[in-house]
């Protein structure tokens, strides 16, 4: 029950974030709910790593924007930052993400088993789910990983159904401080937060 609490008081916080980080918008008409998800605009100028391959076969399919919180914990013995937690949002376009809750049309959920999905945030249009992990990574040293990953398990009728590959890129921030201020600057078990906000791309097998 703990953790449960622990995951809703987390997300609380992500919601308070997303309103903050947005402009204001006060008493502006609340963006009409979305009743699909992906942005099938083909992604012009966006950065892919050279170094991030998408096998013959797959291709790209619609991207997403992801806004979001990034937890690290300080392990002061190691002087390491290690990955705590983070919880994220999907929309369809970037400045959907100024009406936020209206707007949101996919979740990140982490399961009980450590596995990441991606879960549709409007069931009553798509059912879809897609688990993942990633199989390569780029570092940033002010900002999140630019990250591969690969789908293991599509579930329900919709957007996620036949993804294959997915693709993190132009994150801005999500980043844990230096690890040379970790014991130092910050002691040992401390969290630190920051906001994240990336383009994902999101490739099926078949045609173009």
């Amino acid at each position: 029950m703990h953790t449960k609490m622990f995951k809703l008081e987390l997300f609380s916080v992500l919601i308070v974030l997303l309103l903050n980080i947005s402009c204001s918008f006060a008493g502006a008409i609340p963006h009409k709910t979305p009743t699909s998800i992906g942005n099938y605009d083909y992604p012009t100028g966006v950065y892919i790593p050279s170094n991030f391959t998408i096998p013959d076969g797959n291709f790209y399919k619609f991207k997403l924007y992801l806004a979001g919180f990034v937890w690290h914990k300080c392990n002061g013995t190691s002087g390491q930052w290690i990955l705590d937690q983070y919880r994220s949002v999907y929309f369809n376009h970037e400045e959907d993400i100024h009406f936020y809750p209206y707007s949101a049309v996919a979740m990140l959920d982490p399961s009980s088993l450590g596995v990441l999905f991606y879960r549709s945030a409007i069931p009553k249009y798509d059912s879809s789910t897609v688990s993942f992990t990633c199989i390569g990574s780029v570092p940033s040293k002010e900002n999140a990983p630019a990250e591969l990953c690969l789908a293991k398990n599509n579930t329900g009728n919709g957007a996620f159904s036949d993804i294959t590959y997915i693709i993190l890129t132009e994150a801005k921030g999500g980043a844990a401080p230096p690890n040379t201020e970790c014991g130092t600057k910050y002691p040992d078990g401390y969290v630190y937060s920051d906001v994240l906000t990336a383009t994902i791309l999101l490739y099926h097998r078949g045609t173009h």
